[in-house]
C-alpha cells in the first residue's frame, strides 16, 4: 500500500503529472516535480535534473507519465520498483465500487463505452484512464467517488508495465496485434504486459477474453482464475466492411456484462466513438469513413481488404509504429498516402491489383482526391491512417476534424 507520508517525485508534468500532483498538495504530501522538457521554474515544488540527481535517493516514490521508458540509461533505472502512475492511487480511494479493467489493441475506448452505456441506465459510471479522463486532481475527489458505482478503465500497456497497486473486479482483453514494440522491444513482451491485467484482479475477479486470443496465449492465463468468460468469435457483417467491429463490440460488451450478472437493455441502441470506423458520408453515389482514431497499420490493411465494394479508396498517413509484420498486401484499392512518414509506409507495403500514390499533406491529397472523385465514380473512401496523428495533429480528434472539414470543403 502506498504511504502518503513518504516523499514523492513526479516525473513528467504532463497531463497525468498534473494531476497527480494537484492530488498530492491535496493530501498535505511532500513531493517535488520534475520534467525532461518543460521549464517549471515557476512552479514551487520543481526540482531541476542537477538537484534530482544529488537528492534522488532520498525519494521513496517515483510517479512517472506512463509512456515514459525507463531502460538502463534512464536516471530512474536503479529505482525501476519504486516507481508508480497516477492509477496506482486509486488504490487509497476505491472503497465499495466495481472497477472494470479494458485492455487490448483495439476497440479498449469503444468498449469502455458500451460498458458505460449499457450500466448507465442503472448505476453512476465513469470512465477513466487512457480514454482521456482524469480523476485525482478533483477537489471534491472522495465526495465524487462516493456517487459512482462503476468505475472503467481504459489500460494501455505502457500503464500495465509499470502499475503495482491497483485492483480491479473484471479484466478484459480486447484483442491483441502488434503495436507498441518501440517501447516494449518485441512482440512477445507487448503480449505480457496485457496479460499483467490478470495480476490486478481482486479475489474471484474475473478475465474476459476472445476464444482466439485465449487459445493462443494459453500459456499466459492464470490457470488458478476460475472466472474465465471466453468470447466465442462471431462473425458480423454490414454492407459496407465484410467485418463489422463495432457489432462484435457490442456482443462482446453484452458478454461481459451477462456473465457479470448484471441487468441491462440489450436493445438499447449505442452510440459509436467519433473518427472510429464513423461513417460521414452515406449516399448512393459514395460512402466516406472517418476512422482516424485508427493508429495501427495491419489494422488499418485489414479494414480495407475487407470491405465488399469494388472501387476503393484508402487514406493512410501518420507515424507507423514499429512492427513484427515487414510486408502489408492491399488488395484491388487505390492506395493514398501523406505527411513526412508517407515513404516509411509505402516501404511497409505491397499492392495487388492496386495503385499507389504519396503527397506532402492532406490538402494536396484533397487536390488530387477531387479530380479523381469527379473524374470516376468510386464506391468507397476509407480514411484510416495507421499512423500516430503528431507527426502533423495534436492528436487523432485534431486528425479526423481536418479530415472532416476537408471533405466539407471539397464537397465530395
Amino acid at each position: 500500500m502506498i504511504d502518503l507520508k513518504k516523499k514523492f517525485l513526479v516525473y513528467g508534468h504532463g497531463i497525468s503529472g498534473k494531476s497527480i500532483s494537484k492530488y498530492l498538495k491535496r493530501k498535505k504530501s511532500s513531493y517535488q516535480v520534475y520534467d525532461d522538457f518543460s521549464d517549471l521554474s515557476s512552479i514551487k515544488e520543481s526540482i531541476n535534473l542537477q538537484e534530482l540527481k544529488k537528492t534522488i535517493k532520498t525519494f521513496d516514490y517515483f510517479i512517472v507519465s506512463p509512456s515514459i521508458k525507463i531502460n538502463k540509461n534512464h536516471v530512474l533505472y536503479p529505482f525501476k520498483e519504486k516507481i508508480l502512475i497516477d492509477l496506482d492511487f486509486l488504490s487509497l480511494e476505491i472503497k465499495n465500487q466495481i472497477v472494470f479493467g479494458v485492455t487490448g489493441t483495439e476497440g479498449k475506448s469503444t468498449i469502455c463505452s458500451y460498458l458505460s452505456q449499457y450500466l448507465s441506465d442503472s448505476f453512476k459510471t465513469l470512465i477513466i484512464g487512457n480514454y482521456g479522463n482524469t480523476i485525482l486532481d478533483k477537489d471534491n475527489l472522495e465526495k465524487t467517488l462516493s456517487k459512482i458505482k462503476i468505475i472503467i478503465i481504459e489500460l494501455s500497456s505502457y500503464q500495465l508495465d509499470k502499475i503495482k497497486f491497483l485492483k480491479i473486479n473484471h479484466a478484459i482483453i480486447t484483442n491483441i496485434y502488434s503495436d507498441h514494440l518501440q517501447y516494449h522491444g518485441s512482440f512477445s513482451n507487448y503480449v505480457k504486459s496485457k496479460f499483467k491485467i490478470q495480476s490486478f484482479l481482486i479475489k474471484n475477479g474475473s478475465l474476459h477474453i476472445r476464444s482466439i486470443e485465449r487459445r493462443r496465449y494459453s500459456t499466459l492465463i492464470n490457470t488458478h482464475n476460475k472466472n474465465i468468460n471466453t468470447i466465442s468469435n462471431m462473425n458480423f457483417h454490414n454492407k459496407i466492411f465484410g467485418f463489422d467491429i463495432n457489432l462484435l463490440n457490442e456482443y462482446f460488451t453484452k458478454s461481459i456484462i451477462s456473465y457479470c450478472k448484471f441487468n441491462f437493455d440489450q436493445s438499447k441502441k449505442l452510440k459509436n466513438l467519433p473518427f472510429r470506423n464513423e461513417l460521414i458520408e452515406n449516399t448512393s453515389n459514395i460512402k466516406i469513413i472517418n476512422d482516424s482514431k485508427s493508429t495501427n497499420l495491419e489494422n488499418s490493411i485489414i479494414k480495407i481488404n475487407q470491405i465488399n465494394l469494388k472501387k476503393k479508396i484508402i487514406i493512410l498517413g501518420g507515424n507507423p509504429k514499429k512492427s513484427n509484420i515487414k510486408t502489408n498486401i492491399i488488395k484491388n484499392s487505390l492506395i493514398l498516402i501523406f505527411g513526412p512518414n508517407r515513404f516509411r509506409i509505402n516501404n511497409r507495403i505491397e499492392c495487388i491489383n492496386s495503385k499507389l500514390f504519396t503527397f506532402v499533406n492532406l490538402e494536396n491529397l484533397f487536390k488530387f482526391l477531387k479530380v479523381i472523385v469527379h473524374q470516376s465514380k468510386w464506391d468507397v473512401i476509407l480514411f484510416s491512417p495507421g499512423g500516430e496523428s503528431f507527426d502533423q495533429f495534436k492528436d487523432y480528434s485534431h486528425r479526423g476534424k481536418v479530415f472532416n472539414n476537408y471533405i466539407k470543403k471539397f464537397k465530395i
